[in-house]
């Protein structure tokens, strides 16, 4: 089963009380939000940026929200939630980074061994390095457009991961 990660923006003042338990997410339709699709990409973006499968620090580890600390009870995998002002944090992280940045930080080999999501260990070849930060690449670039209208617009958000 291949897992999907998802953003979708929404009021910081709705982001609050879903936080708090006052709204629930399934009676929300999320089509009625701006929203982002990161496919397979959410567990190695926050790898290349945290150096870590989950929990990583603030402020790149908002980038792909995986910490307890914003965790939410929501389908199999759980949600994410991400107050305006830590959306705007995550946003000033990321803009100063570039490709060559990202290249830096990418280390395929140690994705594979670690058995960051969606690399299989024995399935993929260090051939497949190339190609496999190209994809980050681009899910990466939506990352920081959608933060950055996110953010302009004052709004938090939630990701879930389906």
């Amino acid at each position: 089963m291949a897992m999907r990660g998802y953003y979708f923006a929404m009021e910081d003042t709705l982001v609050e009380q879903v936080a708090a338990g006052n709204t629930s997410l399934t009676s929300l339709n999320i089509d009625d939000y701006p929203g982002l699709d990161i496919d397979r990409t959410w567990e190695a973006i926050h790898y290349l940026l945290c150096g870590d499968i989950s929990d990583g620090a603030a402020p790149l580890g908002y980038v792909v929200p995986l910490t307890s600390d914003n965790g939410l009870e929501f389908g199999s995998f759980g949600a994410f939630y991400l107050r305006a002002g830590q959306v705007a944090e995550a946003l000033q992280a990321i803009s100063g980074l570039d490709e060559a940045q990202l290249r830096q930080r990418y280390d395929f080999p140690a994705m594979v061994k670690d058995e960051v999501y969606p690399l299989e260990p024995g399935s993929v070849t260090d051939e497949d390095g190339p190609a496999f930060f190209a994809y980050l690449l681009q899910f990466f670039n939506e990352i920081k457009r959608f933060y950055s209208r996110t953010a302009a617009a004052g709004k938090g958000l939630i990701f879930y991961i389906f």
